[in-house]
């Protein structure tokens, strides 16, 4: 489920998932739920959420690791939410996509 989560994560920092009004995350117009741990475990355990999964992390592969980087370094300013899980994790992140590593 981390792997999935950390997809999550980039996905919204990179802009591929949006948050409409009412708080509820969606890709390509699917609606995804508001809870990011539900969203995703539902990516790692959900057969209906695999094809989107793949999707995700084929545009995040797509992607050039600088900007990744720069956007990872951002991404404190506008997700206000963030547990200390996902704090963890965006900080193995922005390690991981260093261009100094």
């Amino acid at each position: 489920m981390r792997l999935a989560y950390q997809t999550l994560l980039l996905a919204y920092t990179l802009g591929l998932l949006s948050q409409n009004a009412q708080g509820d995350y969606q890709f390509n117009g699917q609606l995804l739920g508001r809870d990011r741990e539900q969203i995703s475990l539902a990516l790692a355990t959900e057969f209906s959420f695999q094809e989107l999964y793949g999707e995700l992390q084929e545009r995040i592969e797509a992607c050039e690791h600088d900007l990744i980087y720069s956007k990872l370094q951002k991404v404190g300013t506008f997700i206000k939410d963030l547990s200390t899980y996902e704090r963890r994790l965006l900080d193995n992140l922005i390690s991981e996509y260093n261009p100094l590593n």
